[in-house]
């Protein structure tokens, strides 16, 4: 029965992350890796839109409403025909119509089109660049990373032989087909989705546990509040812990998706969040990994397969953002961030010419879908988006500038478009950094833990916050970031990595004062989720560097241009994963991250299975005093049953807070019998005086209602009580209850 309760949630799950977006995404006319990356965050933001509208609109919240705002906004692309694309974008006369080659036919164009070379800028300018493109070009055909052994028809693979003296390989003829490139990114996303969802339950114990953490008391409450009201609005959300009337604007994608994958499959919200986030962690990331190599560098099939392989290799995301916290929203965001660095490379015109290549109205669609999704997700992704996204911008900027001083044709007009649009870019970002930014006395929580020097060799070995060093994971990354800068015109990565590096090494280390306040306090100086985000820049830096050492090899040893040059790729993967894996770094971490899973914390496993047997005792209509604290208004989430509290922090009626403190005089103080009876409490959870973050006894109400009379227990597990409230007499003298 577990089996088919996980499948049951699978199927909803990938449903509601996918259907809403398809149509859209077919609209587009995308190519397959590309529509398989953007299908998400184009469903994500169609779930927000429709659940606004419903809420203006008084429509009820299900899964119909983003299925019929995806319908139509699909049905409105597809006969504007927004994803067609311009002769110039489609194959050459006489090539092949999908080669595998596609970047060393790029190469070929950005060498003899000057708009291929300024989309490529300063890299494609320099001679050693050009030598090394110009080699790439001949050899790609045959190498494991270019293009797999060879070009994708007959006649471009007797061109590569006869130049190259390499013989056509049946390796190289199956990856010229589109099953080959399409077996070379599922390999890439078994072996990075493969690992992270290993090692996800390792850290969890099981597909039904509870996270032990503060803000998963709000999550799992939150996607109850939403399925209860039958609305998925973000103020909806925010409103579950305020007063009616002074309802706030929460950032409630991760609960509007998770509501609709509980309304789909009939499951529990517990076993729902925890596969949307295994699916987000094991499936979204490394697709958007792969999509952003796939389409912003000049990375052969050996650089796809590695940006998924490699997917899980920063041991400090996804597998941190699944456990700390536990901040949810936080890696919905950032799963789909490194699609916002794909639609920057295609903006600024990074990326190389091809197939590959978005249209003008493909990036019309696509850039307010993906930001939009990522803002929505959670906002701290734009600051995230704005840290990498800036320099990149700058460093197009500087190469398209370089363009013009060699008088390469049409780098003017690509400079005066470029100017002006990272200037409006740094001017509207400047404006959210410091608008949005929490105050001070919010953000100056976290203390630095590293020396400046302990945080620079951090952050090369990808460490997780308060983690050891390791030496090795750093040599990779150092030497897969010179390979970059010497044989790839893909050296933005390096701007991306050296810009959230600069961050993180700042949250690492500098003391709490000004500068540290302004460089991290949209994040609330967290260095956990400050150091996080280098993951995004990390991983394709990796795969893009083991891309040009591997055709490097190949151009030395003839044989790895063949079936070992795959084999070789492959394996490297696994390599530098065990790397990460047996890293010092990785063991503290994990030994932190199962304890949010694994202990009991905040419910116990006593506790969790009485409030799986309440729904039997509790009446629908029924509300229950509850302690957030202990975990007992879970009740809410798991029992579908109202609570007092949903949450720890939380502004409520004087009434509620009176009974917080004094439930248990109900007996002899009219006042609190009152106020139960006003608010309706027919029913007490009493798990013990133990709380979260050492916390003992926050709500005295509940403490020894058991021993003073005001409730008799009628339900027990272990130490675990459920209790109903007995009749008390009010300040008229009459009986309540």
């Amino acid at each position: 029965m577990d089996v088919l309760r996980v499948l049951a949630v699978l199927v909803a799950a990938l449903f509601v992350l996918g259907a809403p977006g398809l149509p859209t995404v077919l609209a587009l006319r995308l190519r397959p890796l590309t529509a398989l990356a953007v299908v998400t965050p184009v469903s994500a933001v169609l779930i927000a839109a429709s659940a606004e509208l419903g809420h203006l609109l008084s429509i009820p919240w299900t899964v119909l409403s983003p299925l019929v705002l995806g319908l139509v906004l699909g049905g409105l692309l597809w006969s504007a025909g927004i994803g067609r694309r311009r002769s110039r974008h489609t194959h050459r006369a006489g090539a092949a119509r999908e080669p595998v080659a596609h970047d060393a036919a790029e190469h070929r164009v950005a060498a003899e089109d000057a708009d291929g070379a300024a989309a490529d800028g300063a890299d494609a300018a320099t001679p050693d660049a050009q030598a090394v493109d110009a080699t790439h070009d001949a050899e790609g055909a045959a190498s494991p990373t270019s293009s797999a052994t060879v070009a994708a028809t007959t006649s471009a693979t007797t061109s590569a032989a006869t130049t190259t003296g390499v013989p056509e390989t049946a390796l190289g003829r199956l990856l010229a087909t589109r099953r080959g490139r399409a077996a070379t990114i599922l390999l890439g996303l078994a072996i990075g989705g493969g690992y992270i969802l290993l090692r996800a339950l390792d850290m969890m114990g099981g597909l039904f546990r509870v996270n032990q953490s503060y803000d998963n008391v709000f999550h799992l409450n939150a996607v109850r509040h939403i399925l209860r009201l039958g609305d998925g609005s973000a103020w909806t959300v925010g409103g579950m812990t305020t007063l009616p009337g002074e309802e706030t604007f929460y950032p409630a994608l991760w609960h509007q998706t998770v509501s609709l994958v509980v309304q789909l499959s009939g499951q529990d919200i517990v076993l729902a969040s925890n596969l949307v986030m295994l699916l987000l962690g094991t499936t979204v990331w490394p697709l958007a990994l792969m999509a952003l190599v796939r389409t912003g560098t000049n990375a052969g099939p050996a650089g796809w397969l590695a940006a998924g392989a490699l997917a899980g290799v920063a041991s400090a995301f996804p597998l941190s953002m699944m456990s700390w916290g536990v901040l949810l929203p936080y890696l919905y965001s950032l799963a789909m961030m490194p699609l916002v660095l794909m639609l920057i490379v295609h903006l600024v015109r990074l990326a190389p010419e091809g197939e590959q290549r978005l249209t003008g109205g493909q990036l019309g669609v696509l850039m307010p879908a993906v930001f939009g999704a990522v803002a929505l997700a959670h906002p701290q992704g734009v600051f995230v988006a704005l840290v990498m996204g800036v320099p990149m911008m700058v460093w197009a900027v500087l190469a398209t500038a370089t363009d013009l001083v060699r008088r390469r044709p049409r780098a003017g007009i690509r400079l005066a478009v470029l100017v002006p649009l990272t200037a409006l870019v740094i001017v509207v970002g400047h404006d959210i950094w410091y608008r949005f930014r929490p105050v001070e006395a919010s953000a100056a929580v976290w203390d630095p833990n590293a020396t400046t020097e302990e945080a620079m060799w951090q952050t090369l070995t990808l460490a997780p916050n308060a983690t050891p060093i390791w030496l090795p994971l750093g040599v990779l990354v150092a030497l897969c970031a010179l390979a970059v800068l010497i044989g790839s015109r893909s050296r933005w990565l390096v701007i991306a990595f050296l810009a959230a590096g600069a961050l993180s090494v700042a949250t690492r280390s500098l003391p709490v004062d000004d500068l540290r306040y302004e460089l991290t306090g949209n994040w609330y100086s967290d260095n956990n989720r400050i150091t996080v985000m280098l993951a995004t820049a990390a991983v394709p830096l990796l795969a893009v560097g083991l891309d040009v050492l591997l055709r490097w090899a190949a151009r030395l040893l003839p044989v790895l241009r063949g079936t070992a040059g795959a084999v070789l790729a492959v394996a490297l993967c696994l390599a530098i994963i065990a790397v990460g894996h047996f890293s010092p770094s990785t063991e503290v971490s994990r030994t932190y991250l199962e304890r949010e899973w694994r202990s009991d914390n905040l419910l116990s496993d006593d506790e969790r299975a009485l409030l799986l047997m309440l729904p039997e005792v509790v009446p629908e209509d029924a509300v229950i005093a509850t302690n957030a604290w202990n975990g007992s208004s879970l009740a809410y989430a798991i029992s579908d049953r109202e609570v007092l509290n949903t949450f720890m922090s939380f502004q409520a009626e004087d009434e509620v807070h009176l009974l917080n403190g004094h439930l248990d005089d109900a007996q002899t103080d009219p006042e609190v019998c009152d106020a139960v009876e006003d608010l309706g409490v027919d029913y007490a959870l009493d798990f013990g005086p133990k709380e979260l973050h050492d916390r003992s006894a926050t709500y005295t109400g509940l403490n020894e209602i058991s021993e003073t009379g005001a409730a008799e227990v009628v339900l027990q597990v272990g130490d675990a009580k459920l209790l109903r409230m007995l009749p008390c007499r009010g300040t008229d003298g009459s009986m309540n209850g």
